[in-house]
C-alpha cells in the first residue's frame, strides 16, 4: 500500500509544473490592451474583430493572457477624449485606436504609451506619424486609403457618361480631406470633376446630399464616420432622386449602396492586431513600418447591389456582374 501511495504521489508531483504552465496568467502578469473607436459601424466592428483574432494568432488571449479595455465614444469627439484619458489611468501596455479622430485623441494625452491604429486613411496628413517607414515616437498602425483608381473604374461602367461626382464629407476629419484628394487627383486625368458638399455633422448629412441632386450624376461616400453614419438616409434619397450613391467600402453595399471596390476590414484588423502583438512582444513601435492595407492585401473585392442600384435608376451591366465577388440582389 505504501509502495502504491508513494507512485501516486511521484506522479501528482511530476504533473504540478505541467499543471501551473497551462494555468492563465494571473491579473498583474497579463498585458493591459485598451481599444477604442469614435463610433461603432460594421466596418469598424470588423476591425476590431480582426484585432483581436492577430492578438489571439500570437497567443494573445482575452481573459487568459491580455486584458482588453473596449471603449466606444458614440460619435462624440468629447467623449473621446475623455476615454483617452481613462485610458492612461488604466496604465496599458498598448493602445489601439480605431480611425482617425481616435487616433489623434489618443496621442495628444501620450507620447510614451505604445499606439497601433487602424482605419486611419492618412495617418501622415493627420498628424499621426512623420513618414511610413521607421515612423519613429510611439506609434504605428495601418492605414485603410481607400483603393481610388479601382472604385472609379467600377462608378464610370456603372453610370455612362459619368462627368460630375457628387462628394458627401465632413470638412473637419483630416480622412476625409485625404480622400477627397486622392479622388481630385485619379478623377481630374479621366474628365470628371469632383463637386463637394459638407456636413460638419451627422445632422446635416442627408441637407448636403440633397444639395447635389441635378448637379452631379452619381455620389461618393468616404470612409467618413460622420457620413457613414447617417448612410441608410443617403441611400433612400439616392433611390428617391434617382442618384446613384457610392461608397468607399464594401460593407456599405450591404447597407444599400449601389457598389464599391473595397478591402476585407477583419484583414486590415488582423494586420494591425499582429502588430499590436509585436508589440506587446518588446518591439518599438517607431520601428515597425506603417502598412497601407490595400498595397499589403492586394486582393481587392468588388461587391454590387443590384437591386438599390436599380432603385437609383442604374442597370447594372453584365460585364460588371460577370467580375463581382458579390451581387446582392
Amino acid at each position: 500500500m505504501r509502495n502504491l501511495t508513494t507512485v501516486a504521489m511521484a506522479a501528482l508531483t511530476a504533473m504540478l509544473p505541467a499543471a501551473f504552465a497551462a494555468a492563465p496568467a494571473t491579473a498583474e502578469e497579463m498585458k493591459r490592451v485598451a481599444i477604442s473607436t469614435i463610433v461603432e459601424v460594421p466596418a469598424l466592428m470588423d476591425a476590431k474583430q480582426g484585432i483581436l483574432d492577430g492578438l489571439a494568432e500570437r497567443g494573445y488571449i482575452e481573459g487568459k493572457t491580455i486584458t482588453i479595455d473596449y471603449q466606444n465614444a458614440n460619435g462624440s469627439m468629447p467623449t473621446q477624449q475623455q476615454i483617452a484619458k481613462k485610458f492612461m489611468g488604466g496604465d496599458p501596455d498598448v493602445i489601439v485606436p480605431i480611425t482617425t479622430p481616435t487616433s489623434q485623441a489618443m496621442i495628444a494625452v501620450t507620447r510614451d504609451v505604445p499606439i497601433v491604429f487602424a482605419m486611419v486613411t492618412d495617418p501622415v496628413k493627420a498628424g499621426l506619424i512623420a513618414q511610413f517607414k521607421q515612423p519613429g515616437g510611439n506609434v504605428t498602425g495601418v492605414s485603410d486609403a481607400e483603393p481610388i483608381d479601382a472604385q472609379l473604374a467600377l462608378m464610370i461602367d456603372m453610370v455612362p457618361g459619368l462627368k460630375r461626382l457628387g462628394f458627401v464629407y465632413n470638412p473637419g476629419l483630416d480622412n476625409a480631406i485625404a480622400t477627397l484628394d486622392e479622388l481630385r487627383a485619379h478623377a481630374t486625368p479621366r474628365g470628371i470633376e469632383i463637386v463637394e458638399s459638407a456636413a460638419p455633422t451627422t445632422n446635416e448629412v442627408i441637407l448636403a446630399t440633397r444639395r447635389l441632386i441635378g448637379k452631379v450624376e452619381a455620389v461618393y461616400l468616404p470612409n467618413d464616420t460622420t457620413v457613414v453614419a447617417a448612410l441608410e438616409a443617403i441611400v433612400k434619397t439616392g433611390q428617391d432622386a434617382g442618384l446613384p450613391v457610392f461608397t468607399g467600402e464594401t460593407s456599405g453595399v450591404e447597407r444599400g449602396s449601389a457598389g464599391s471596390v473595397g478591402l476585407d476590414y477583419r484583414a486590415v484588423g488582423h494586420t494591425a492586431g499582429l502588430m499590436v502583438a509585436d508589440v506587446l512582444d518588446g518591439k518599438d513601435p517607431g520601428t515597425i513600418d506603417v502598412v497601407v492595407a490595400y498595397e499589403m492585401h492586394d486582393r481587392l473585392e468588388t461587391v454590387v447591389n443590384k437591386g438599390s442600384a436599380e432603385k437609383m435608376g442604374l442597370t447594372v451591366p453584365q460585364s460588371v456582374l460577370d467580375r463581382a465577388d458579390r451581387v446582392i440582389e
